[in-house]
């Protein structure tokens, strides 16, 4: 080997690990902004909560939890009748519609999801007892314009996300808001 064809491969291979610590780089780049962009998600999904509106959201959870023997999609009012949870997504909700406007930011977070722009375990660490239970009830709410429920029709990026990560998200921790006695 003469000295132009040794220096013409040392040349290849510091461009070959210069191109593997550039894209090494570039992905824990992308990795972090993902990181970012969900704690600040998180963030903004705390600081769009009005006062009381997890209390509503906490009762909720209770009077529709299968001890005080609410069906799927129902929750029983103090009285001890069963409503459907349907009434907390219409007019005249008892909350100020404190679940509908939680349901709806948990949408545009799942979207972000979806598109991959956020961590979705660091999302789902912070939010995912909110967002599993608000899966749930809006599953079980039916929908309009011929989709079988809610979910399928006015919360579509929910719906892909846990189409997509649901298997994941229940191995996943999670920090819980509130617990079933």
């Amino acid at each position: 080997m003469d000295l132009k064809e040794i220096r013409e491969w040392a040349q290849f291979a510091f461009l070959i690990v210069g191109g593997t610590l550039g894209l090494v780089a570039f992905f824990q780049n992308l990795r972090q902004r993902r990181l970012e962009n969900a704690l600040k998600l998180v963030s903004s999904f705390r600081d769009s909560l009005r006062e009381g509106d997890l209390a509503h959201w906490e009762e909720l959870f209770h009077a529709s939890s299968e001890p005080t023997g609410a069906k799927p999609g129902h929750y029983v009012a103090e009285h001890g009748g069963q409503h459907s949870i349907s009434e907390y997504f219409s007019e005249g909700s008892g909350d100020g519609y404190a679940i509908s406007r939680m349901a709806q930011n948990l949408e545009i977070i799942c979207h972000e999801i979806c598109e991959m722009t956020v961590d979705a375990r660091i999302v789902w660490f912070e939010l995912g007892q909110l967002l599993n239970t608000m899966h749930e009830w809006l599953s079980h709410i039916p929908g309009h314009s011929g989709k079988a429920s809610l979910l399928e029709s006015a919360f579509p990026s929910m719906a892909r996300a846990f189409e997509k990560h649901g298997k994941k998200f229940h191995r996943w921790p999670t920090r819980p808001y509130a617990y079933i006695e």
